[in-house]
């Protein structure tokens, strides 16, 4: 898979993989007196804000951190909140996009106000977790344009995301992320040009990989009547249709 623009609904990421990353959501449900969600609308987003977890225990992963999410809400002592984490193997979603979280230390201002937050885990393979950190950065910035790309230390001085911070690395981590989008960009309009396209003319399934294309099982989606753009044809006979939220079909049932 390539990076290309998401899909989003209410906020929510749709896609099941920005590029070959996993995408997994656990929203965090609404309890007590909104120590995590905070219900209010980012009503204007300028950036990125960037982070360290802070905890470096081997289980302390992207999901493990979705269920403290869920913990700190439903306990109702501390506000803290971030939209996404990012691991070595996934990302997870916990607040929509477009809402406010408790994310930068500076109350009221852009930081929480106007960026989204993401929390780079560093339980594990730091740098592969810092690497699809970029590819979740760029993907953003190619669905929100001019968005810029921000750390924790820009708000409240807190020296954050501090693996980054400690080795000098953040002038890096900004150009490899502008270089993820300017990539996919040029990827995106060559293949635009040049994609071979299926007309489907009557309602078939997708599915998640090919083998169960070819196989039909494990079945994900029916998908409605359309042209799409072929991006794979597999050596199975499959073929991988749309861009964003992709399907792989038997094309022997159109």
């Amino acid at each position: 898979m390539a990076l290309s623009k998401l899909n989003i609904i209410d906020g929510i990421i749709q896609d099941r993989y920005i590029d070959d990353i996993p995408v997994k959501l656990q929203i965090v449900k609404l309890m007590r007196k909104r120590n995590v969600r905070t219900l209010i609308k980012l009503k204007e987003c300028i950036g990125i804000t960037n982070h360290n977890t802070g905890n470096s225990a081997p289980s302390a992963g992207d999901e493990l951190h979705a269920k403290w999410m869920q913990n700190v809400e439903n306990i109702d002592k501390q506000y803290v909140s971030a939209h996404l984490f990012v691991d070595q193997d996934s990302i997870t979603q916990v607040i929509p996009l477009d809402e406010v979280t408790y994310n930068a230390g500076d109350g009221k201002g852009d930081g929480n106000y106007k960026t989204i937050s993401i929390e780079i885990c560093e339980n594990g393979n730091v740098l592969k977790a810092e690497e699809n950190a970029k590819k979740l950065n760029a993907a953003l910035i190619m669905t929100y344009p001019n968005l810029k790309v921000f750390k924790h230390q820009d708000w409240s001085g807190k020296f954050c995301p501090r693996v980054i911070l400690t080795r000098n690395g953040w002038d890096k981590f900004v150009e490899d992320i502008a270089e993820y989008v300017k990539r996919a960009e040029g990827k995106t309009a060559i293949e635009t040009k040049e994609r071979e396209m299926v007309n489907i003319n009557s309602d078939i399934y997708g599915y998640r990989t090919a083998v169960d294309g070819i196989n039909d099982k494990n079945r994900v989606k029916k998908l409605p009547k359309g042209i799409y753009p072929i991006m794979i044809k597999h050596a199975s006979g499959a073929w991988n249709i749309g861009k964003g939220y992709m399907y792989w079909i038997n094309p022997k049932k159109i």
